[in-house]
């Protein structure tokens, strides 16, 4: 690689782990935003699902908007609107304001997945493509690590506002890096092909809804657990949000390892036979979670178990998917944008309803909704496997 490909490469890797992890700063302090602002688990869905809901509508526009510009300067200009997004909970002062500040903070983060994942993609090739994005890729979950780790400690040490403040300075000085040395890099002339590609009729093919159900339960589950596991480990285990939070944390980095385990998996075992095994085992796993959450060891390695499993459905999808339209000779870049949509959307409905669940029957049973969810998707996945035929099966491991 050269310098300057290296450069674009750790410059998008930075900036997926700011916007990444600064939209999770308020979500790894729910448990303290419930008791200082006085509002409800409900409450708490409703950010949760109108945050997902912003990037769903806005994310579109700005990948349409983004090309043929400048992508450092587009990615500054949404860093630097997270920048205020987050500055704003400073002065937070109730539900609303707390609403207004994720709004914008999503607003913010609708910029990086559009334009980083493309310029990632515009300046590599072959090998070294798959590579960065793996790169790029892990600095997400970094970010969100992190947060989860030093958020609650430094609110325990320092107060809200100078948390906040701290993680508008990382912000800051992202978007400084940014500007500084992510400009000039048109994207106009690299996605010829694609445009090309895109421009050409297509036979109208919608993807089976296996896909679109598998897409919905797996988002769901793991934005289900990422925003609202420390408020169940606060209340059941009794573990103050540092705790809690570094258990997420583990959770988040277990995630990690599922994604990049299922590679080595399905040289051996079906792709969609794998899927079914991943969802029944995170069935499992959140099932014996909810029941064994006041054992803060037995909930820690239930946890893991389902993070592990829950993220292993994500690249197991997009890989069933790409074969299935392989077979039938069809290719097209929207079925996969179905796939990521149908992620989002799982997690706001299911955020919103998780929270208004937890309001009335408490969380235990929202934890159990969502483990009942990935058993119906091992199930679909037993019937895909079974409408694909036995002779699928051989010719799927490789």
């Amino acid at each position: 690689m050269t310098s300057s490909s290296n450069r674009i490469l750790y410059l998008v890797s930075l900036n997926h782990a700011t916007n990444d992890g600064s939209v999770y700063v308020l979500s790894s302090l729910f448990p303290i935003v419930l008791a200082l602002f006085n509002i409800s688990v409900f409450q708490i869905g409703i950010i949760v699902a109108l945050g997902y809901l912003v990037n769903i509508l806005f994310q579109p526009v700005v990948g349409h908007y983004s090309e043929g510009r400048d992508p450092g300067r587009l990615l500054a200009i949404g860093i630097s609107v997270i920048t205020v997004s987050v500055i704003s909970f400073v002065f937070a002062t109730g539900f609303l304001s707390l609403l207004a500040s994720v709004i914008l903070l999503r607003l913010g983060s609708s910029f990086f997945h559009p334009v980083g994942i493309s310029t990632i993609s515009k300046s590599y090739g072959g090998p070294r493509l798959q590579k960065s994005m793996g790169f790029q890729s892990a600095f997400g979950n970094i970010g969100v690590l992190l947060v989860f780790l030093t958020s609650a400690p430094l609110y325990l040490a320092v107060g809200w506002r100078p948390t906040f403040v701290v993680f508008a300075v990382w912000t800051l000085a992202d978007v400084i890096l940014t500007l500084t040395f992510l400009r000039g890099q048109h994207s106009a002339a690299s996605n010829d092909s694609q445009t090309r590609t895109s421009s050409k009729p297509q036979t109208k093919r919608t993807i089976p809804l296996f896909f679109v159900l598998a897409a919905f339960i797996s988002g769901g589950s793991y934005a289900v657990i990422l925003n609202f596991a420390n408020i169940f480990l606060g209340t059941h285990a009794h573990l103050d949000v540092s705790q809690a939070n570094l258990i997420v944390s583990a959770f988040i980095a277990f995630a990690s390892l599922g994604a990049i385990a299922t590679g080595g998996w399905s040289r051996f075992v079906p792709t969609n036979v794998l899927l079914a095994i991943s969802y029944v085992v995170a069935s499992g796993s959140i099932a014996a979670f909810t029941l064994l959450s006041r054992n803060t060891v037995l909930a820690t390695i239930t946890l893991l178990a389902t993070g592990f499993s829950i993220s292993a459905t994500y690249p197991l999808t997009y890989t069933e998917l790409s074969r299935y339209l392989g077979s039938m000779g069809h290719h097209s870049g929207r079925s996969f944008g179905v796939l990521s949509s149908g992620q989002t959307i799982g997690a706001s409905i299911l955020g919103l309803a998780s929270g208004y669940v937890s309001q009335f029957l408490g969380l235990e049973v929202s934890f159990g909704v969502v483990g009942l969810l990935a058993l119906i998707g091992g199930v679909s996945a037993a019937f895909w496997i079974k409408s694909r035929r036995p002779k699928s099966l051989i010719s799927d491991i490789g």
